[in-house]
């Protein structure tokens, strides 16, 4: 009675909690006008309000980002009056072209995400009416937009977030803002270097260098309790780039601070938690046992370990155009035949048995649809597009059989759990010696094996939790499997040699 009691007041709550965190959502937008469009080919989402001021703000994410990881700030720039324009490098959110050259290099991909911001400045200077634009940048897009701004001198000023870049000087480019995390002491050092680049002796923290007046003012501020990616979704981030445009501009700093972070981590908390009390109302089955030997598993996870990149190394075969798509896919593959095949998995006939569709559908309808709707709103793109969509039918080829392998090893008697996180973990290090050895060209495979860590502890976590209790080993392996691709088609940047 107590655990009934329990769990209908943890459904009230959490319900609660989830219609709060869409009504915070919702009204943090409310007035704004948000359109879509294409720009040369380029994805662009503008958020303005009805009434607005003389700047127009220019938002660039980061590499492997898109526009939603932007949302927040471009919200708030908008409620303060300002047009925002947001767009998707090549290869990354909505983008259907790849990018292609070094990103380390000023001649590689660098000079093309420059010539791409850039155009898109072009474009909306000219169609808005505005004589004066500030861009802001994040992470990689940081050296993007200092570069873009120093050859623009319609640009005013530029803000880099999580700033890394070596083109920044006493007066170019106009009014520069440096904005970094606590957590990212790197950058924070790099921030001091790049003021005493420019002739300041002992440079500070939140004090302004040169001045407005005549466009050279200068300032690097650390964001508390921020990291890489939680400083774009930070009111402070948002309260220090509103009083530096409103200072840039002359004018009356209107502040218009959102927690729109907040409300969508609270938003998937409570659809997670909604999801386990739903699962406990499953009626229970009985678990097939997987009868094998946890040394055998362990030689069988070694073996993969070692002959699955000795094998790639010697030879890949070319299935995408895309080359670290083409090794994940293939290594996945082959990865998933060499364990599941010493494992015996596949002639395992329980797995057929207890396939049920409709555990599979809602499984994936709630991972890639309502899960992946939050995420593709505020956090990024995840929805397929253009030939991402092939991308996710041809990843099932590899991420289907490494998830059945794994669900599989779950359901060894007492210590399936760990031989499982085990397979999780020797996986993901098998994909380091070709990042290592073919770092220029397969550098993705580092965000491949972020992706996989970030699934396996939330996709991963409330699927094993459904399967503990009504005990559909292939229904929830396969779904996974697609959700897994689905992951990877939509959030590895398109990247072609």
């Amino acid at each position: 009675m107590f655990w009934y009691r329990f769990k209908i007041v943890a459904i009230g709550l959490a319900s609660l909690m989830l219609a709060l965190s869409l009504l915070k959502l919702h009204e943090a937008e409310r007035g704004l006008k948000t359109s879509r469009v294409l720009v040369g080919g380029t994805p662009v989402i503008v958020t303005e309000p009805s009434k607005t001021n003389e700047g127009i703000i220019f938002l660039a994410h980061g590499f492997a980002g898109s526009t939603s990881f932007m949302r927040p700030l471009a919200v708030s720039l908008a409620r303060a009056g300002y047009i925002t324009v947001r767009f998707d490098f090549l290869g990354h959110g909505r983008h259907q072209l790849p990018y292609f050259g070094d990103i380390t290099s000023t001649n590689g991909a660098t000079k093309i995400f420059v010539n791409q911001a850039e155009m898109v400045v072009r474009s909306y200077m000219k169609t808005r009416g505005r004589a004066k634009g500030v861009i802001i940048g994040h992470s990689m897009a940081s050296d993007i937009i200092f570069r873009t701004a120093a050859e623009n001198r319609n640009l005013v000023s530029a803000i880099g977030i999580s700033t890394y870049s070596d083109v920044i000087t006493k007066t170019d480019p106009k009014n520069v803002l440096i904005i970094n995390g606590l957590w990212e002491p790197q950058l924070r050092k790099k921030a001091f270097e790049i003021l005493r680049s420019t002739g300041i002796k002992a440079p500070q923290e939140d004090f302004v260098y040169g001045s407005f007046a005549n466009e050279t003012a200068r300032k690097i501020t650390t964001i508390k309790n921020a990291d890489h990616v939680g400083i774009l979704y930070s009111s402070r981030t948002q309260r220090e780039v509103l009083e530096w445009v409103a200072s840039v501009f002359e004018e009356e700093n209107n502040f218009s601070l959102n927690e729109i972070g907040l409300w969508v981590a609270n938003l998937l908390l409570c659809l997670a938690v909604l999801f386990l009390i739903a699962t406990s109302y499953l009626p229970r089955k009985r678990a097939f046992i997987f009868d094998v030997e946890a040394k055998r598993v362990i030689i069988a996870n070694l073996l993969a370990f070692v002959l699955t990149p000795l094998i790639m190394y010697f030879y890949t075969p070319k299935i995408l155009s895309f080359p670290s798509h083409n090794y994940l896919l293939i290594h996945l593959l082959i990865y998933s035949f060499l364990l599941g095949g010493v494992l015996g998995v596949y002639r395992n006939r329980h797995l057929l048995r207890n396939f049920n569709i409709v555990i599979f559908v809602a499984l994936f309808v709630f991972f890639t649809l309502v899960f992946g709707t939050v995420l593709d709103r505020y956090v990024s793109s995840f929805y397929p597009t253009g030939p991402r969509v092939a991308l996710l039918f041809i990843f099932t080829i590899g991420c289907v059989p490494i998830m059945i392998v794994i669900q599989t090893i779950y359901e060894i008697r007492n210590l399936g759990v760990i031989m499982a996180n085990l397979s999780k973990l020797m996986l993901i290090l098998s994909l380091l010696p070709a990042l290592i050895l073919n770092f220029q060209e397969l550098f993705l495979l580092f965000y491949s094996i972020l992706l996989l860590l970030a699934f396996f502890m939330v996709f991963g976590f409330l699927s094993n939790m459904l399967n503990r209790i009504y005990n559909n080993t292939l229904s929830v392996a396969v779904a996974n499997g697609i959700s897994l691709s689905w992951t990877f088609s939509t959030a590895l940047p398109l990247y072609v040699v």
